[in-house]
């Protein structure tokens, strides 16, 4: 009897011993603002914010196909007080074939991933107007006609996807430092095509300004009911996008699991649920544990290591 009751004094202390931020959040974004990292990000922040007094500020780090923000967050502490939203694509890919020779000091083992925050495919688009306008004739432009492509981050995959399936004829990509600013450049007609997630593409294909040519996922989307996807002219492509939470590896247990309930709880926000399927086209799969989204990770690194070989050794020879 002793024993129990002490065990239940405890309780309040162990209650309270639980982590809880108290100090301001910095949320580091490794594309500059428009991304959906920052987006999705965003929508559920203000509802974590509501439900737990935190507070986070977003700052921008673009550059090198999201390597400089990425190194960035991986040399902070592991206090709880550095996060960000990445695409999985992109941490467990082609964030390897960003930069150069071996300076690149992170991993997908540099990091603790809470939990998925969202999913949606990629969309190739064009300006509107454009003789390109579903993916059959998008692949025999990419074999026959002299073709820019902006294409960065997890768009990369996209592409090099699109490139070991199509024998391309005269295709050069080009990067960004974010999707707005590819998008900015085909409605200016600097560039043909641009590979982004269709959130960042809807409000422009919704004005009329762009047109989808292809969808990069083998599932349609309702918002876009015109669009293909891209296995209608290549068998058993599928390349979508895919956002998680991202802390410093070391990131004690306790803080780890304060982020992974109350993004959780946030993404279960019936306001969270509407914005994110009517205005960001984004949904939310089951990976809602650390340990499922780090064998995802995992997993996906694995499956797409053969393409990043193929695509370092190609760099290595020019």
């Amino acid at each position: 009897m002793k024993k129990l009751v002490i065990s239940l004094m405890m309780l309040p202390a162990l209650a309270f011993a639980q982590w809880q931020p108290t100090k301001p959040i910095e949320a580091i974004m490794a594309w500059t603002p428009g991304s959906v990292n920052e987006l999705s990000f965003r929508v559920l922040a203000k509802e974590v914010e509501k439900n737990t007094g935190a507070k986070f500020v977003i700052i921008n780090r673009p550059g090198a196909g999201g390597v400089i923000g990425t190194e960035e967050l991986s040399k902070k502490p592991a206090d709880g007080y550095s996060v960000t939203n990445v695409s999985v694509p992109g941490i467990a890919a082609m964030d390897k074939v960003s930069v150069t020779g071996d300076g690149r000091s992170y991993t997908v083992d540099s990091f603790v991933y809470p939990t998925h925050i969202a999913s949606s495919p990629f969309v190739v688009v064009a300006k509107a107007g454009d003789a390109v306008k579903n993916p059959k004739q998008l692949v025999q432009a990419l074999k026959t006609e002299k073709v820019t492509i902006a294409a960065s981050g997890g768009a990369r995959l996209v592409y090099e996807s699109l490139a070991a399936s199509v024998k391309f004829t005269d295709v050069v990509r080009v990067d960004h430092k974010g999707p707005m600013d590819a998008l900015n450049d085909v409605v200016g007609g600097h560039v043909r095509f641009a590979i982004v997630p269709s959130v960042v593409a809807n409000p422009l294909y919704r004005d009329g300004r762009l047109q989808v040519v292809a969808l990069s996922g083998n599932v349609a989307l309702a918002q876009m009911a015109d669009a293909q996807t891209m296995d209608t002219a290549i068998p058993n492509f599928n390349v979508s996008g895919m956002w998680a939470l991202m802390l410093p590896a070391g990131t004690p247990k306790d803080v780890v699991d304060w982020y992974n309930r109350e993004f959780t709880k946030a993404m279960k926000s019936e306001e969270v649920k509407a914005i994110f399927y009517d205005n960001l086209l984004l949904e939310n799969k089951s990976l809602q544990t650390p340990e499922a989204m780090k064998n995802w990770v995992k997993t996906r690194e694995k499956q797409w290591q053969p393409l990043v070989d193929t695509v370092l050794t190609k760099n290595n020879q020019k």
